[in-house]
């Protein structure tokens, strides 16, 4: 049993992991799940975004990289532009020196783009994200529109202040909703309309401050009520700021008395792990559809045959420890690969083949550290880097924590495994001390904000507002304050981080733990063993739901 490089826990590689590792020709881990995901998590930057100048035109441009960085930025337009070719920068190997010292040089020459926004209209806020039309401040987003602070949201429109929505629209504050309309403050609801305060329902409408209901209409705490009786409690919950806040804090005592299964899983088979839909045969997975015959993936769409990967989508196959991929096949320890096939130890390629140790190349073929070669060549110096590489003893590993172009605060593994400053840099992650954001501005303070959104004037959209628990300061949009008013909402008191965080902390950790349900199951669950849920098996859940 192998221990972790970075935790030193021992880890188990099973069987058929091995066979995974041959066929992919690769050497198995030495670091745990836990720990490799973290890895390739600090290379993933979603949410922080500075301003800076485009290296090229400098011209102010909205960047995942503040300006001081070593290697230069360019806006998107420029970086697909045709004046410059990735290729220019390539670099001879020096056998004599480690491979990933030459790799992280590269690197630091190529221009980077500043955001990954693919096709998208009027949405220069957005990260991640692509066809998206009308959107601001929305993250690992697909195909939506007029919507506003979000994260992993596809296919929505008219949705605000969500995290892990699809298919839905008119939603408010939502956390893990599908085929929703008009749904606000909930979580965890599916084919379902016009629910206030509601966990776990599906196909309901009308409800407020219920949970665990299938096929039901104007219930109030899991009661039937009259139509008049719903319309006055959702109008008395709605009708100022602080009866909001009360709402909230009955909310969460509501929730911790709901039966909840061992795991969040739609129409999935064989699989191991949460918040999965429509997944067979899929173990340690998180945050992902349609996967099939893959172990260890998390932020994944139609994800097969493969190990380690994140935040990939259309159709990756036989992929080995991947952040951030589109429809890429036979590629390994690289980061953001779009459209590429036969790729190592690359970053920021695009419909390339047959590459190694790359940076910001597109449609190329047979490059080493970005320098062209025939193939007998190319063959010829990947082996020879191959085998430097397991003397070094890096080989098999991901891009080491230093050769992240973020700092580990501004990464996406901040989210899932927060640090510190010191014990990131003991640990070789990197730190971005050019913090965003401002402080001390205000032109209201929070006693003054109004409590109804009827006594909000178009005047609030010249005012800087205040975050009542971190002082950051934050603006009220327009398309944000015609949302508000379109769904009797109160304009709320914190900014977008923060509710954000707030969010993420509603849901589960992507760990997991062997426990027994209540009714005498085994089952591997990220509900830790000292929460407060009673965790239900599938059997038992589908029993006790009404």
């Amino acid at each position: 049993m192998p221990k972790c490089k970075n935790c030193s826990q021992n880890f188990i590689i099973e069987k058929e992991d091995f066979d995974f590792y041959e066929k992919m020709k690769a050497l198995a881990p030495s670091y745990c799940w836990e720990c490799r995901m973290q890895r390739r998590l600090v290379h993933r930057n979603e949410r922080t975004l500075h301003k800076r100048t485009c290296s090229k035109t400098g011209k102010s441009i909205i960047s995942l990289y503040p300006e001081n960085t070593p290697w230069p930025v360019y806006d998107a337009k420029v970086w697909w532009g045709d004046d410059w070719d990735g290729k220019d920068f390539g670099m001879d190997y020096d056998p004599s020196r480690p491979f990933f010292d030459q790799w992280i040089e590269l690197r630091n020459r190529v221009p980077r783009i500043n955001l990954l926004v693919i096709n998208s209209v009027n949405s220069d806020y957005t990260n991640n994200a692509e066809d998206n039309k009308n959107c601001y401040l929305i993250f690992a987003a697909q195909q939506n529109e007029d919507s506003l602070y979000g994260r992993l949201i596809y296919r929505n429109k008219n949705v605000m202040d969500v995290a892990f929505v699809a298919d839905s629209e008119l939603c408010y504050e939502g956390i893990d909703l599908r085929q929703c309309f008009r749904v606000m403050f909930s979580e965890s609801c599916e084919t379902s309309s016009d629910l206030l305060f509601c966990f776990d329902c599906r196909d309901c409408q009308n409800c407020i401050f219920s949970t665990n209901l299938r096929h039901k209409q104007y219930h109030i705490y899991n009661q039937p009520v009259p139509k008049e009786e719903y319309e006055i409690k959702k109008k008395q919950i709605l009708t100022s700021y602080t009866e909001l806040v009360k709402a909230k804090q009955e909310f969460a005592e509501l929730k911790n008395k709901a039966m909840v299964k061992y795991s969040h899983q739609v129409k999935c088979h064989n699989a191991v792990g949460d918040y999965l839909f429509n997944c067979h045969d899929v173990w340690y997975g998180f945050d992902s559809e349609n996967a099939k015959n893959c172990k260890y993936i998390a932020d994944a769409e139609a994800t097969i045959d493969c190990y380690d990967m994140n935040n990939t989508y259309y159709k990756p196959e036989l992929n080995l420890d991947i952040m951030g991929s589109l429809q890429s096949n036979n590629i390994k320890h690289s980061t953001y690969l779009m459209y590429c096939n036969d790729v190592e130890y690359s970053d920021s390629l695009h419909n390339c083949n047959q590459c190694f140790g790359c940076a910001g190349l597109k449609k190329s073929s047979y490059c080493i550290l970005n320098k062209p070669y025939e193939k007998e060549e190319y063959e010829r110096i990947k082996v020879l880097i191959i085998e430097n590489m397991k003397k070094e003893g890096v080989y098999g590993d991901f891009l080491p924590p230093t050769a992240s172009p973020f700092g580990y605060n501004e990464s996406l593994a901040n989210e899932y495994w927060p640090m510190k400053k010191e014990e990131a840099l003991v640990k070789n992650f990197r730190w971005q001390d050019a913090a965003s954001g401002q402080f001390g501005k205000e032109t209201i303070p929070v006693a003054n904000m109004p409590e109804i959104i009827d006594e909000v004037q178009d005047s609030i959209l010249n005012e800087i507002l205040v975050d009542e628990t971190t002082g950051q300061n934050f603006r009220i949009t327009a398309a944000e304050l015609a949302f508000y008013r379109r769904m009797g909402i109160p304009l709320p008191r914190r900014s977008f981080e923060t509710r954000h965080q707030d969010r993420m902390r509603k849901r589960n950790p992507r760990k997991l733990w062997k426990r027994t349900t209540q009714d005498g199951k085994e089952v591997m669950t990220a509900y830790a063993p000292d929460r407060a849920e009673k965790i239900l098996s599938e059997e038992a859940y589908q029993n006790a739901v009404e």
